[in-house]
């Protein structure tokens, strides 16, 4: 399991949830609702930029960019490989290049634009390069980035934020020949077309991976009053041809915001990724630092992209690719096989996906892929039910959900556990010296307790 760390909570509400957000759910009816064009809901005003600019953030140095390579020992950059980023736009000059895209959220500015600050830092993840502006480097900088601005807090009334439009990035994104499609948002109302693009996508091969959403611990109430729930199911996230993911800190812990599946809105949690106090690059070319399951989302993106690029996949469109993809990262998760609600198949492990002995060709259909861990559980891509009688010789994760703490609270813990040690140290040589002075006053005649 990788090293992961610690954590902070920020905000940004639309009509289309962005994974990130503790904020507004998403509209019942799709088309209808709308972002606020107040620019206190944007992520650039509710991020901490990182301390240290010149840091590689901890969760691309978990990724562990130096041993990323084919079985031959060639490193692995994603080259080649198509990226869709459906977000707010994507702006970082210096070290993020959009390729290609479309608008359709109605702001203005092209596809190469991002006011929000939320696509942006997506990407940034997933693709940027080198720059001696800070220490950013994305896990898969060769991709091929497109941008589809479909979501947005300066987006006009009407236009963008919404399931359909959602659904259009989709369609224009899988026109445009994306190989790998990522959606760090999330709606909670079933939506035909959102439905429908999706299913065609994973038809032609591409692989859409979502963040599972932030609504874990709280409750859920729609712009049109609609309640539902606390850590209700969440869309796209949930289709079964989306490999949906949750979150967890340096630790390997799940925070409680981390949104799950249950026996009542079913088992959809692929894996689990970095999604607390990341860091990732603003529109002005400096790394900030959020929590959410919409960071933990493009970690998985760019591991599909090079495993795409390693088996030499970018040109395949069969289903049978979108479908072999996730049960790469899935299958060498750190769960071994295993599933729970939380955590899904376990904290995805790049260098375990790039190193399994899967082969080159594609299985011909949905089916266990030689070579890789047996998956049982309830979980998405299964390969059967769990059996006590062939499991009984793993170990399971069962994982511990706590709750995001934030650096201070970790340092008053870590003090609070100090002083607590030490007043016991004071206390034991205070008996210590007490019972010493006790039999000094008996060997002079004294009249101790």
């Amino acid at each position: 399991m990788s090293a992961f760390r610690r954590i902070r909570f920020a905000t940004t509400a639309t009509a289309l949830v962005f994974g990130t957000s503790l904020g507004l759910p998403a509209a019942a009816a799709s088309g209808t609702v709308t972002a606020s064009s107040d620019a206190s809901n944007c992520t650039i005003n509710n991020v901490s930029k990182a301390a240290d600019q010149d840091k590689l953030p901890w969760e691309i140095d978990a990724a562990g960019l130096s041993t990323l390579k084919d079985h031959n020992g060639t490193p692995l950059d994603g080259s080649g490989v198509r990226v869709a980023v459906i977000d707010t736009g994507i702006q970082a000059p210096q070290q993020l290049t959009v390729a290609r895209g479309a608008v359709n959220n109605g702001e203005k500015g092209g596809d190469a634009a991002d006011d929000d600050g939320h696509g942006t830092m997506v990407a940034s993840i997933i693709a940027a390069k080198k720059s001696n502006a800070n220490a950013m480097q994305g896990i898969a900088p060769g991709v091929t980035l497109m941008s589809y601005r479909e979501a947005g807090c300066k987006a006009p009334d009407g236009s963008g934020n919404t399931e359909d439009a959602m659904a259009t990035a989709i369609d224009s994104a899988v026109s445009d020949g994306a190989d790998v499609i990522n959606i760090s948002q999330d709606g909670y109302a079933q939506n035909g077309h959102l439905e429908q693009a999706v299913q065609d996508a994973y038809d032609q091969g591409v692989v859409i991976v979502a963040s599972a959403g932030n609504q874990g611990d709280r409750d859920t109430t729609d712009a049109g009053g609609a309640d539902y729930g606390v850590n209700p199911k969440t869309y796209p996230a949930s289709y079964p041809e989306v490999l949906a993911v949750g979150a967890v800190d340096q630790n390997g812990m799940v925070p409680t915001f981390s949104e799950t599946g249950n026996a009542k809105v079913g088992h959809y949690i692929g894996v689990v990724a970095p999604g607390v106090q990341v860091e990732g690059l603003e529109p002005d070319d400096t790394l900030a630092v959020d929590d959410g399951t919409s960071f933990a989302a493009p970690y998985v993106a760019a591991e599909a992209a090079l495993i795409i690029e390693e088996h030499g996949w970018a040109d395949d469109s069969s289903p049978s690719r979108a479908y072999d993809v996730m049960k790469i990262i899935e299958a060498t998760a750190d769960g071994d096989g295993g599933y729970s609600d939380s955590q899904g198949w376990g904290e995805v492990n790049i260098q375990a996906a790039l190193t399994a002995n899967v082969g080159d060709g594609l299985v011909a259909a949905p089916g266990k892929i030689s070579g890789l861990t047996l998956m049982e559980g309830d979980g998405p891509n299964a390969d059967g039910k769990a059996d006590v009688s062939v499991s009984a010789n793993r170990t399971v994760i069962q994982p511990y959900v706590a709750a995001a703490v934030n650096e201070e609270q970790q340092h008053q813990q870590r003090w609070a556990y100090i002083a607590l040690v030490v007043g016991l140290l004071v206390a034991v040589v205070a008996l210590a010296g007490s019972a010493v002075a006790r039999d000094a006053r008996r060997r002079n005649g004294g009249s101790g307790a």
